[in-house]
C-alpha cells in the first residue's frame, strides 16, 4: 500500500512538474512574440507615418492609381495625373530628362507600397488644385491612414517641396525629411545633398542644393526681396522670397541679416547667368537670431508659421 501510495504521489508531481514546464514554454513564446510585435510596430515606417495629425478638413475622395509615372507623380483611372503635394523626387528618364540618382527606385517604392493596398487611395487637395501644367494637386493617404509625401521622405526617396498655398502638413514634412537626413538615407547620402558652402558651388551647378552662405547684400524689389549669397564668380547667388509669400514668416528682417551666415535648400535655376534659389516658406531657410547691438545667436530666427 505504501509502495502504491508514494508512486500516485510521484506521478501527481511529475504532472504538476510537466504542466508548469508548459506553461513556462507558452509564457515565454508568449513574451518572446509580443516583443516581436512591439518591434515590428516601433520599427515600422507605416505605423510611424501614422504619426502626423492630418487634420484636413475637406472631405477625401477616394481613387485607383492606374499608373506610377515617378515618385511624386499618379495617373488615375479616370486619366487624371496627380502631383502629390509637399514633395519632389528625382527624375526618371523620360523624353530628354536624364535618370537622376534614386529616381527609379522612388518609382518602384511608390509601386510596391501602392500594390500592398490594391492601388486604392484617398485624396486630399490643396488650396490651388492645378499646378501649371494641369495636374491636380493633392495629398495622398492610404487605406491605413499613411501619408504618402511622409513616408517617401522618411524613408529618403523624397525631399520638402513648399509651394504656396499648399502649405498644409509643411513643419510635418519637414520632421520627416530631417529624420531621414539625420540617418543619411538614399538621397541624403548623395554629394549634392550635402550641406555646401556657397562660396565654392561650381558654377555648372543646378537642381536641388543645400547651401550654407555669407549675405553679401539685400535687395527690395517692388515684388520681392533678395538676400545675396557669398559666390567666388562675379555675380551672387540669390535667394528670392516674394512678398505675397512673407505671411509665412515671423520676425523677418532682412535689413539685419547682412554679413550673417543662412542655411537655404531649394533648387537652384540659372538663367542668362544669374543663379537663384526660390524660397517660399520657413522649411526652406534657417535664419540667425539677430538682437539689437548683439551679435547672431544660433537659434533660428524663422519659426513655423501655423498650417494653412
Amino acid at each position: 500500500m505504501q509502495l502504491i501510495s508514494l508512486t500516485v504521489v510521484t506521478v501527481e508531481n511529475n504532472d504538476r512538474l510537466l504542466q508548469q514546464l508548459i506553461c513556462s514554454q507558452i509564457l515565454k513564446k508568449a513574451l518572446i512574440l509580443s516583443a516581436f510585435f512591439v518591434l515590428v510596430f516601433w520599427f515600422s515606417p507605416l505605423v510611424y507615418a501614422q504619426s502626423c495629425d492630418y487634420d484636413f478638413q475637406s472631405t477625401a475622395e477616394t481613387a485607383h492609381v492606374k499608373w506610377v509615372y515617378d515618385g511624386d507623380t499618379l495617373l488615375l483611372d479616370d486619366e487624371r495625373k496627380i502631383r502629390i503635394i509637399g514633395i519632389d523626387t528625382p527624375e526618371t528618364r523620360h523624353y530628354k530628362q536624364a535618370a537622376e540618382a534614386y529616381g527609379a527606385k522612388a518609382r518602384e517604392a511608390l509601386r510596391e507600397l501602392l500594390q500592398r493596398y490594391d492601388y486604392k487611395v484617398a485624396l486630399y487637395y490643396g488650396k490651388e488644385r492645378l499646378d501649371r501644367y494641369g495636374r491636380t494637386l493633392a495629398h495622398v493617404i492610404l487605406p491605413d491612414g499613411t501619408n504618402v509625401s511622409q513616408w517617401l521622405l522618411q524613408q529618403g526617396f523624397a525631399h520638402t517641396m513648399v509651394i504656396p498655398p499648399n502649405v498644409r502638413l509643411a513643419d510635418c514634412y519637414q520632421k520627416a525629411q530631417a529624420s531621414a537626413q539625420a540617418q543619411r538615407l538614399r538621397i541624403w547620402r548623395l554629394k549634392n545633398h550635402q550641406l555646401q558652402d556657397s562660396a565654392t558651388l561650381s558654377a555648372r551647378r543646378k537642381g536641388f542644393v543645400n547651401l550654407k552662405g555669407k549675405v553679401i547684400g539685400v535687395k527690395i524689389t517692388r515684388k520681392s526681396i533678395f538676400l545675396e549669397l557669398d559666390s567666388p564668380f562675379k555675380r551672387p547667388i540669390k535667394i528670392r522670397i516674394k512678398k505675397d509669400d512673407l505671411g509665412y514668416f515671423r520676425a523677418f528682417d532682412p535689413d539685419r541679416l547682412w554679413g550673417q551666415t543662412i542655411e537655404v535648400t531649394g533648387l537652384l535655376k540659372k538663367r542668362h547667368g544669374r543663379r537663384t534659389i526660390y524660397v517660399s516658406h520657413p522649411s526652406q531657410i534657417q535664419l540667425p537670431v539677430v538682437a539689437k547691438n548683439q551679435g547672431a545667436r544660433p537659434a533660428p530666427m524663422i519659426k513655423w508659421s501655423s498650417p494653412q
